[in-house]
């Protein structure tokens, strides 16, 4: 009985110092740390439900949680894109840090992102959702921008570079602006960054009166058109291409003229 009893407590013993090779590391939740991912809250500064997601995922719909997120947060090199609509459609913005409170970020009018979020992407950073033709990173100063862009422009919903914020890098072409997170007649800025010039369009499919951009421009009512007022809301199609190569030829029937 004696030697039954120390030979139970032995294995017991070994059992104990026996590492659980099974068992996965638990971090957050179940999930590794330093891993590139987004995590959605319910509520704001980051409580209630939780869900995350990693680098690569396309949500196409929240579904029963649609339209339900407060606060994000960001692991590691990661960025999200989130759109107002299923299916990517709908504004859209961009994410590269911590969201305590969606409330606080504009989305059209008096209207926030806070509970307004049915679709999003997550990606790596240093790219951006769709290519950069329809994700959109939330409008700051211009001097606390999250894109990095060295030739290309940034254009801006609200004057002097305030509001939703889009940008695209120098060969990028964009025929439709409306299709483009629904820009079309809603650009009131625009910011260029090196070497860059942006030819805009009244119409779309780079058609209409159209006017070269080589310098920032906080205040598009301030530039004037030729069959209407100004330029303030009114660019529908864009290009923007190496000033040092082929400045303002445009994709349009004329150069368009520059801005003085």
């Amino acid at each position: 009985m004696k030697r039954l009893s120390a030979f139970a407590l032995g294995l017991l013993f070994s059992l104990a110092l026996t590492p659980h090779l099974n068992a996965a590391p638990q971090f957050n939740g179940g999930r590794t740390q330093n891993r590139e991912r987004v995590c959605v809250y319910q509520d704001i500064n980051y409580q209630g439900w939780e869900q995350c997601y990693n680098a690569g995922d396309e949500i196409t719909t929240l579904d029963r949680r649609n339209n339900g997120i407060s606060s994000i947060r960001i692991y590691g090199r990661a960025r999200v894109t989130v759109y107002e609509d299923t299916n990517f459609r709908g504004h859209s913005v961009e994410f590269s840090s911590d969201v305590p409170d969606l409330g606080r970020r504009n989305l059209s009018g008096s209207k926030s992102w806070s509970d307004h979020i049915q679709s999003l992407r997550v990606s790596p950073d240093g790219y951006s959702g769709n290519n950069g033709s329809n994700g959109s990173i939330f409008g700051r100063a211009p001097s606390t921008t999250n894109q990095q862009v060295n030739n290309g422009i940034c254009v801006y919903e609200r004057r002097e570079y305030q509001g939703r914020e889009q940008c695209w890098n120098e060969g990028q072409d964009v025929s439709d602006l409306k299709r483009a997170g629904n820009w079309s007649d809603r650009i009131s800025s625009i910011r260029v960054f090196g070497s860059s010039a942006a030819v805009l369009y009244r119409d779309i499919g780079f058609r209409g009166e159209s006017i070269v951009i080589d310098r920032d421009v906080p205040d598009l009512s301030q530039v004037s058109g030729q069959g209407f007022r100004n330029w303030d809301r009114q660019i529908s199609s864009l290009a923007i291409e190496d000033e040092r190569n082929g400045r303002g030829r445009g994709r349009g029937r004329g150069r368009g003229r520059f801005l003085r």
